[in-house]
């Protein structure tokens, strides 16, 4: 064939090629739409629900916003939140409590930040000496809310509940006549154990304590006020039931930490199945509470140091813990053991005895393979405990330690989700159908109402 006018046979061949696949695509009876939203996962991993069973989404709470809409703001006063220490359950509800401050104040709020703790503080059998302990605790440093939290889901769930309180990305560390710290339940007498009386007169008295403490000049400046930790010392229920209860999901934990806390039960619940004579159903993750399971468990002996409360000195110590839980496992007859522990050498010695009752004990250390286990070492210490705190919301039963602050939000996120019985209260054991918490006195259950689930 004859080519004119110098085009090519190049030329001619890629024209028909590009004009048969048109046609072609023309012709094909499929829908040729492309969705409406693409997910684009290139090089980073992305939550689903098959990776992810512990996602949740905004707080939406007409309750906040109502509180929020009806607040007077003062855009010259601003909260920080820094002093967020201890572990996971002290953490949390110091942040929370920060943030209903702020509003109640009408106050802006700074991004919190959290308090390090030393990892060897926190070893059981350590040797230092106590006051040597607790001066270690506190000096690591500080990192921000993302350390252990979703921050984009704290600010969203905020712009949507309280889109009124303003919320600052950073503050720097500096001096000022109109800046001081303050501890809020100290603007209040006589605070008993059940929390803040007269949570309403906290503006009053703020207001008070800004008029005698806080220079009027220079007036352009800020007042900025350094929230010291305030712990079980809000009455989350003068909120409301509602709003009591779902106020504590401005916070979302980390995506990687569900992600291996999911990896962690899908693990339990297929490396477990006719294994060593002990036959177990393979359950559904995604349950709230997932029964049949397992059982989890809080082997906390490490230091108490930093609790508000009186440690139960039964309780507090290896032995008695142990004996109590394998008890209730083979009480419940439930033939797995997960237990939440920094203490390895613990884990293992529960492990032996438990076997002895036919209980077989697990935990995210031993279900954690490979990548994932690689993921769980480069984390800290309290980030660990995020993924067993996870992991212990899903189990058929809990049992933990009364003295422990994590031990109680577990409880309380469980009686949340799972709709649980009503609690009692009988030979220090605290019983409510879903969870069980040994060595608890009457003045920790009380105090208990100030802790947000």
């Amino acid at each position: 064939m004859q080519l004119g006018n110098g085009i090519s046979r190049r030329y001619v061949i890629l024209f028909s090629a590009g004009f048969i696949c048109i046609w072609l695509w023309l012709a094909m009876d499929e829908d040729r739409r492309l969705p409406k939203q693409l997910s684009w996962a290139i090089g980073k991993l992305v939550s689903t629900p098959e990776n992810d069973v512990f996602d949740h989404p905004l707080l939406d709470s007409w309750e906040l916003r109502e509180i929020c809409s009806s607040t007077e703001w003062n855009s010259s006063l601003v909260f920080t939140c820094d002093d967020n220490r201890g572990g996971i359950g002290h953490v949390r509800n110091s942040i929370l409590s920060c943030v209903r401050f702020a509003i109640g104040a009408g106050a802006g709020l700074v991004l919190p930040n959290i308090a390090l703790r030393d990892v060897e503080v926190m070893a059981a059998g350590d040797t230092e000496a106590e006051d040597d302990k607790f001066e270690k605790r506190h000096g690591p440093g500080r990192q921000g809310m993302d350390y252990m939290f979703d921050k984009n889901h704290f600010v969203d769930s905020l712009r949507k509940s309280c889109p009124e309180l303003v919320l600052v990305r950073h503050m720097e560390q500096t001096s000022s006549n109109r800046r001081r710290s303050l501890l809020p339940e100290s603007l209040f007498p006589n605070i008993p154990a059940s929390g803040i009386e007269q949570p309403d007169e906290w503006r009053g008295r703020l207001n008070i304590w800004i008029e005698k403490y806080m220079a009027v000049e220079p007036a352009a400046e800020p007042v900025i006020i350094d929230l010291e930790q305030s712990f079980l010392h809000y009455p989350i229920y003068s909120d409301g039931q509602s709003l009591a209860q779902s106020f504590g999901d401005i916070l979302k934990f980390r995506p990687d930490i569900r992600r291996l806390a999911t990896t962690v039960l899908k693990g339990i619940a297929h490396s477990h199945d006719a294994e060593d004579g002990i036959a177990v159903q393979t359950f559904d993750i995604s349950s709230p509470i997932i029964n049949p399971s397992f059982m989890g468990v809080h082997l906390g002996t490490e230091n108490p140091l930093a609790e508000r409360h009186e440690v139960d000195v039964t309780y507090s110590h290896y032995q008695a813990q142990a004996a109590a839980y394998i008890e209730q496992a083979t009480t419940s007859k439930i033939p797995i053991l997960y237990v939440a522990s920094g203490n390895l050498p613990e884990v293992h010695k529960l492990a032996k005895e438990a076997k002895e009752w036919n209980v077989e004990v697990t935990h995210k250390e031993d279900v954690l393979q490979g990548k994932q286990a690689d993921a769980l070492s480069k984390l800290r210490w309290d980030q660990r405990a995020l993924v067993d705190y996870l992991v212990l919301l899903k189990g058929q039963e809990f049992a933990g330690i009364g003295h422990s602050s994590f031990s109680w939000n577990v409880m309380l996120k469980r009686h949340q989700i799972g709709d649980g019985a009503s609690a009692s209260l009988g030979q220090d054991i605290y019983r409510d159908g879903l969870s069980t918490l040994y060595g608890v006195r009457s003045s920790y259950v009380e105090s208990s109402r100030c802790m947000w689930p």
